[in-house]
């Protein structure tokens, strides 16, 4: 049950709802329940409240739904906001959602799968109908369970330690570049005990270090001493790839043609590192005075990619970022070579 515009009622067999009479309590002479769907919820995952709407997983676990009041109708109404991303549920265990508390963030509500450890990540804007679905996969492990306390996210999440399996209660931290981090300021030597046995990413005042091996008792050998910060956790690889091209010109779509990226605008804010169908990006010039000796600069803009080579029916584009750097893209446009037009 929760507490919406009406008190809502979720079961198996279908979603209910209680209506009141402007701001009349509900007595047990005025009680009486109304049908807002036959979907049914499962059981186990508690229903959210976002907005208007009460998102909830239905009873086969295959779908993400909301049921909402319409103005126009007068009546509850079920969407479906897993319509392009079914796929990521994979028997969902656990739901929570945390609420956007600035302009410059949207809802997240984030769905953990029993079949393979992975969460569903949903990041919402519901005024402007935005529903952006990924896939997030810890390195080496399973996510367990998910909760939200305010604004801080909390996930229990299982590894294999050295031959051993530990439950680790873990944070999200958008300050961190690497997975199941430890960070600190200045040290001359590295201890990450709760990494025995694993292949870590190493950053050292900013700067990218080669892959360490967590050796027995949780040493890692570093190259240098870092003199302001450092940061040693599991490696991190980001993925996002563009729908398939439909082009429509005067003499039809070109569905069945070969079609190829000429060129890739991609707007990014203080990112560091990208690639582009497998192109890395540049992102330090050589008309910067100590190139070398410092880490690479946060870019802000508008990023140019010509000469991608390759043809295929489909002119998909993939993003991947495997370094532990800062990465952030806010927008993409591009142009696309066809026969009989551009």
């Amino acid at each position: 049950m929760i507490s919406g515009r009406d008190l809502q009622v979720f079961t198996t067999g279908g979603e209910f709802y209680v209506p009141q009479q402007g701001l009349e309590p509900i007595t047990p002479a005025s009680f009486f329940v109304n049908s807002a769907g036959r979907n049914g919820s499962k059981p186990g995952i508690r229903v959210q409240l976002l907005d208007a709407g009460t998102l909830f997983i239905q009873r086969q676990g295959k779908a993400l739904s909301e049921v909402s009041f319409s103005d126009t109708q007068l009546t509850y109404i079920t969407s479906k906001i897993s319509l392009l991303s079914g796929h990521l549920l994979k028997a969902p265990k656990r739901m929570a959602l945390r609420k956007a508390v600035d302009t410059d963030e949207n809802d997240l509500l984030l769905i953990v799968n029993a079949t393979d450890g992975t969460i569903a990540a949903y990041s919402l804007l519901r005024v402007e109908n935005v529903i952006a679905p990924s896939e997030f996969i810890t390195t080496g492990g399973e996510f367990q369970e998910i909760g939200v306390d305010i604004t801080t996210i909390y996930a229990v999440v299982k590894r294999t330690i050295d031959g051993v399996v530990q439950y680790y209660v873990e944070r999200f931290d958008n300050t961190l570049l690497t997975d199941c981090a430890q960070s600190g300021g200045a040290v001359s030597s590295l201890t990450v005990s709760h990494l025995v046995g694993k292949t870590i990413n190493l950053l050292l005042d900013g700067l990218v270090q080669a892959d360490e091996i967590v050796g027995s008792g949780g040493t890692v050998t570093i190259p240098r001493a870092s003199t302001a910060s450092y940061e040693a956790g599991l490696p991190i690889s980001v993925e996002a790839r563009t729908m398939p091209v439909d082009i429509k010109l005067q003499t039809g779509t070109r569905v069945g043609f070969k079609k190829r990226i000429v060129e890739v605008n991609a707007l990014v804010l203080e990112t560091q590192h990208m690639k582009v169908n497998g192109v890395e990006v540049p992102f330090r010039t050589f008309d910067t005075a100590g190139i070398l000796d410092t880490d690479i600069p946060e870019f802000t803009g508008t990023k140019v990619l010509h000469g991608i080579l390759g043809y295929s029916n489909e002119a998909k584009i993939t993003i991947t970022q495997t370094y532990p750097l800062k990465f952030t893209l806010l927008g993409m446009e591009y142009k696309i070579a066809v026969h009989q037009g551009t």
